[in-house]
């Protein structure tokens, strides 16, 4: 239903958790300054991160989220810096998908 009313593709659950809880497997993460047009790019530009990470959102307000497994953490941080975005100002948040 979700799907439908916003026009989106899929729709993803994100379970807030401590990082060290074991059932803690993915990673929100979530930046300012990006827009549709630079993610797709950089996405385009890179097939690894596209496969990898499997996209991302852009708010309206220009807020970059990205949902991903734990273990792509480190690729993630390096597609991140790759939009221009330096790492400090970015939310990393742990929590199960």
């Amino acid at each position: 239903m979700l799907a439908k009313q916003y026009h989106q593709e899929s729709v993803l659950t994100f379970r807030y958790l401590p990082r060290t809880a074991l059932d803690a497997n993915a990673v929100d993460i979530e930046a300012l300054g990006v827009d549709a047009r630079c993610l797709h790019h950089a996405l385009v530009a890179d097939p690894v991160a596209r496969d990898r990470l499997g996209g991302g959102s852009v708010t309206t307000g220009g807020r970059l989220i990205l949902l991903v497994p734990c273990v792509d953490l480190a690729l993630a941080r390096k597609f991140v810096a790759g939009l221009g975005i330096d790492w400090s100002t970015v939310r990393v948040r742990y929590g199960a998908a």
